[in-house]
């Protein structure tokens, strides 16, 4: 497409855009952006911004940069006030901003007010893409799994433990949500947890018996796959984690089970998420106390429809033992703080049978974010409560 063209489709788009929001009463600010990059930039390099207003789409052309030379970039944005949570990228999650050692950043955050906001960032460096994608074991991909409960389809990981190919013995399962954040970084977010090698070296120490993982991709679709209650968020966002939780029960477990050597017993089967996957697998286990025995709820995002989930657990009782991991970071925000968020959920918890400590577990981490590297450094500690 001519550059002339291009730039007039981008005019299109945006007062589009900005006519959305002013038919549906959301007030814009105009943020103009200044960003500083590192010396090896490529030449000519395309640079975006990603975010929570644009899906956390790393090279969406309506989010790009424009480069006015010595290495500076400008963009004009007209966002939706409030809270924002984003990174720049070289239009790939493969290459996304990192710090001076390679390192995984946080989220930057801003809060946009009235009127026009204009912020100067810069970037310390671009990660290096993994190629290798830093699987370690027995990990196994199906592409395209369906999901008949909602008519879509999803990537599926499986993770088996050594020995598995030689041996006549059953495993208990885990299953976790956001399967792409958990074995690789070429396919993560914003860095990998790791659990291969959680699994392998904590095998091998004999921390904990050999397991199977298995793990399902999100999608534009997991605010609302993973609440089990309608929720507002930028926008009304249906619950649809009934279906979720279905697919997982009555469709992928019975497929791993007829496919792979399990242990099928309620007292060998998890569940595991962070954040909305937190949220997700607390509510999982207490709708399907017959499935689970086992929960582990890293930094759980219960507020978006707390009141909710509160009612559910006292509709729910203890019928059947469940341990259940809960924790939180000091350092996550208001949006997750322990007092608002996660005590009512443990005191539900508790009330409706569950034994504190023995069975619903609450940690608090000491400078810990919101962010997968956090979760990487804890999940041991996960597993240790949950299998030892």
């Amino acid at each position: 497409m001519p550059c002339n063209s291009f730039r007039m489709l981008r005019i299109i788009l945006l007062i589009s855009f900005c006519c959305f929001f002013v038919l549906t009463g959301q007030e814009l600010t105009h943020w103009v952006i200044e960003l500083q990059v590192p010396a090896n930039t490529p030449e000519n390099a395309d640079i975006y911004i990603a975010g929570n207003f644009n899906g956390w789409d790393p090279g969406n052309e309506n989010y790009k940069f424009s480069d006015r030379g010595d290495k500076l970039y400008y963009l004009d944005l007209y966002i939706p006030q409030g809270k924002v949570r984003f990174k720049f990228t070289l239009g790939d999650w493969s290459l996304v901003e990192v710090d001076t050692n390679g390192y995984d950043i946080n989220n930057r955050e801003e809060f946009l007010i009235d009127g026009q906001m204009k912020n100067k960032y810069s970037v310390e460096e671009w990660k290096v893409p993994n190629h290798t994608q830093s699987i370690v074991g027995d990990v196994r991909v199906i592409e395209d799994f369906n999901i008949p409960q909602l008519n879509r389809q999803r990537r599926i990981w499986i993770y088996l433990p050594p020995g598995y190919e030689n041996s006549k013995k059953r495993y208990p399962v885990l299953y976790m949500h956001d399967g792409q954040n958990l074995f690789s970084d070429s396919t993560s977010f914003s860095g990998e947890w790791g659990i291969d090698e959680t699994l392998e070296r904590m095998i091998a120490h004999k921390e904990i018996r050999p397991m199977i993982v298995v793990a399902v991709d999100n999608s534009k679709y997991r605010l609302s796959e993973y609440s089990p209650f309608d929720f507002e968020y930028k926008g009304i966002h249906k619950g649809e984690a009934a279906y979720y939780a279905q697919f997982i029960v009555e469709t992928l477990k019975p497929y791993i089970d007829e496919n792979f050597r399990t242990k099928r017993g309620r007292k060998y089967t998890a569940v595991s998420g962070s954040s909305m996957g937190g949220l997700l697998s607390v509510y999982m286990a207490v709708k399907y106390q017959d499935v689970f025995s086992k929960v582990g709820a890293l930094s759980s995002a219960f507020g978006v429809c707390l009141d909710d989930l509160v009612d559910f657990i006292e509709q729910h009782p203890k019928h059947k033992p469940i341990r259940f991991w809960l924790d939180l970071g000091s350092s996550e925000g208001m949006e997750m703080e322990y007092d608002v968020n996660q005590e009512p959920v443990i005191r539900a918890l508790i009330e409706a049978g569950w034994k504190k400590d023995k069975e619903v577990k609450f940690t608090l981490y000491e400078g810990a974010r919101h962010h997968e590297r956090y979760w990487r450094e804890r999940f041991n500690e996960v597993l240790l409560f949950l299998f030892k």
